[in-house]
């Protein structure tokens, strides 16, 4: 086929801020924490646990599911000592398995000082988003000074079967164009669909002639989930039809040539591949 081308308190810090200290996220904040004073200590954490330690979605019960999204608590608990005896605030953040999602849930207390302390943190967890989820903690005393971060990690699984792919929208034939003519463009479109809902699809692939794997996107023609690649093409977001833009030109090579789709879910379970042959006139 030759070459595709493909297109597609001043010392006081809100949780945002305390994120975006330790480089968890890009965001803005009013203020920012302040150079440590050496002659003073920063709370230390540690010894922290995660209860329940893991989560099967499909024991959330029914009233506790709101627009395919679950509602539960969990209880994280942390040491805290400051030899100064001053830490005031502890910062909890419970982040997905995409990075590039919202946190499912987080929570700011104040602390009465050194000692062990029990924290309630209610989760918004979409049904499809199972994973692994990352608790992170942090304090900071009454001089705005924050300690070290400590991690846990909670399990978030579903008993579900994997995703499917629907239906594959590609042309069987593809005329190149003429010498000088203009290159054209060729959305290839794949429908998926999971038990668990769109949200626990991870990705779409497709390989080329056993090359790859290029993912398609359902971005809404927004961006490119492809590094270094024009946007996708695709209509609208987040609708489960994935796409991805070929082009050719005069020079593609004519022949017979393979395209192999597959869908992945959050759990890692992947749909039956898909094959069809495109041929280059």
């Amino acid at each position: 086929m030759g070459k595709i081308i493909y297109l597609h308190k001043s010392i006081t810090f809100s949780a945002t801020c305390v994120l975006l200290f330790f480089g968890l996220l890009v965001s803005s904040c009013d203020t920012a924490p302040g150079a440590r004073d050496l002659q003073e200590s920063a709370p230390v954490l540690s010894e922290l646990s995660i209860s329940p330690g893991s989560i099967n979605l499909d024991n959330v019960p029914p009233q506790d599911i709101t627009d395919e999204v679950a509602h539960l608590t969990i209880t994280v608990e942390v040491s805290v000592s400051d030899e100064d005896d001053d830490a005031e605030s502890l910062f909890v953040f419970v982040l997905p398995p995409d990075a590039t999602s919202p946190t499912a849930g987080e929570r700011t207390i104040d602390i009465p000082g050194n000692g062990r302390i029990n924290v309630d943190i209610d989760l918004a967890i979409p049904v499809g988003e199972t994973g692994i989820y990352t608790v992170k903690v942090f304090a900071s005393d009454a001089l705005g000074q924050l300690g070290n971060q400590t991690t846990g990690s909670l399990e978030v699984t579903a008993s579900s079967d994997p995703p499917v792919i629907e239906s594959i929208d590609i042309p069987a034939v593809i005329v190149r164009p003429g010498p000088g003519e203009n290159p054209i463009q060729v959305p290839i479109i794949v429908t998926v669909s999971d038990p668990d809902g769109l949200a626990n699809i991870l990705r779409v692939e497709m390989l080329v002639n056993g090359a790859g794997p290029l993912l398609l996107c359902d971005d809404g023609s927004a961006g490119t989930c492809n590094a270094n690649f024009p946007p996708s093409g695709d209509v609208t977001a987040d609708d489960g039809k994935f796409t991805i833009t070929i082009q050719l030109d005069s020079t593609n090579l004519p022949g017979q040539n393979t395209f192999e789709f597959k869908a992945i879910d959050r759990s890692g379970l992947e749909s039956a591949t898909e094959v069809r042959i495109v041929e280059v006139q």
